[in-house]
């Protein structure tokens, strides 16, 4: 209890240093407080979010028991949670870069998690959860989180979060067919950098993550957590519990999304689209000159017709 204490003080402290104004300038509405406290959550913010903590905190109560059976933790501590509904208080509390796209952090090693509430870039539904995957995750290992490779966080938390393959897969095979597509040695800068390219790599991080579950089983993610916290060596647990090492486990991925939506998304395929305009335009264009042709010696049947029933030349 002391040590959840001192996270809602520090969120407390976030959300106080987020807001700007010090606080002795505060209005009694603008000071932020312990807004919901419930089975496993404990919400704070300013007064006037309280609707949203509410539904943060069901999300988070919700999540939880979930999350912690897929992840093999039986910490099912309140998970404290900040909400904000200014985007630039949230940019302040949280350090991340202004023009990044990221509406959810968890912090560590007090547990945290921010979550922007203004729903302009993503919804709290999405949000809440995967930030919950990030924290029951690190109590699944505790002083072995370093050794957990940042797309393997983020793929687990993509996955508890609800990405499925269906929406994951063809975002890689289209990068994958533009000749973008990330190694799996490249992820971990990708979504640390925040740019570009980091949209891609969370894909691609769920995309593997998604294909461990379909070809192991949902217990695989607990089973690789648990064997890390005893090898702290990421490759020689994905060998032991998998039978692939990281290398194995890229090509084998890489093959399986390729044979599963190859002909799916070529029937998206501009280049198909285009192939097709062309046949139809060739098809119709035939189609008329047969029937040009047709017109024509119609006419020239019906002139010869005409002639030889005058007995003459016209």
């Amino acid at each position: 209890m002391r040590d959840l204490a001192r996270r809602i003080g520090v969120a407390l402290a976030l959300v106080l240093l987020a807001e700007g104004a010090p606080a002795a300038q505060r209005t009694e509405a603008e000071r932020p407080r312990l807004l919901v406290e419930s089975q496993y959550a404990k919400v704070v913010g300013v007064p006037k979010a309280r609707a949203t903590a509410r539904t943060v905190a069901t999300l988070i109560d919700d999540a939880v028991p979930r999350i912690g059976a897929i992840v093999g933790t039986d910490d099912l501590r309140p998970v404290p949670a900040a909400i904000y509904l200014d985007r630039s208080a949230f940019v302040e509390a949280t350090g991340i870069p202004a023009r990044a796209r990221v509406v959810g952090l968890a912090t560590f090693p007090a547990g945290l998690i921010h979550v922007d509430g203004t729903g302009l870039l993503a919804t709290i539904e999405t949000v809440v959860p995967h930030e919950v995957g990030h924290v029951l995750t690190a109590r699944a290992l505790g002083p072995a989180l370093p050794a957990l490779p940042v797309w393997m966080n983020e793929g687990i938390a993509e996955y508890v979060a609800g990405e499925r393959a269906a929406q994951v897969d063809p975002v890689w095979v289209r990068a994958l067919g533009r000749g973008a597509a990330l190694e799996l040695t490249e992820l971990d800068t990708a979504i640390g950098e925040r740019g570009e390219t980091a949209g891609l790599a969370y894909a691609e991080a769920a995309s593997i993550v998604n294909f461990l579950v379909a070809q192991r089983g949902e217990g695989v993610i607990a089973d690789l957590l648990s064997s890390l916290t005893q090898t702290q060596d990421f490759d020689a647990t994905l060998r032991e519990v998998t039978g692939w090492g990281s290398t194995e486990l890229e090509s084998t991925w890489r093959d399986s999304v390729v044979r599963k939506w190859r002909w799916p998304l070529l029937a998206q395929s501009p280049l198909l689209i285009y192939a097709l305009m062309v046949l139809l335009f060739l098809v119709g264009l035939a189609r008329y000159l047969r029937e040009r042709r047709r017109r024509q010696e119609t006419h020239g049947e019906d002139w010869y017709n005409s002639t030889d029933r005058w007995g003459g030349d016209v």
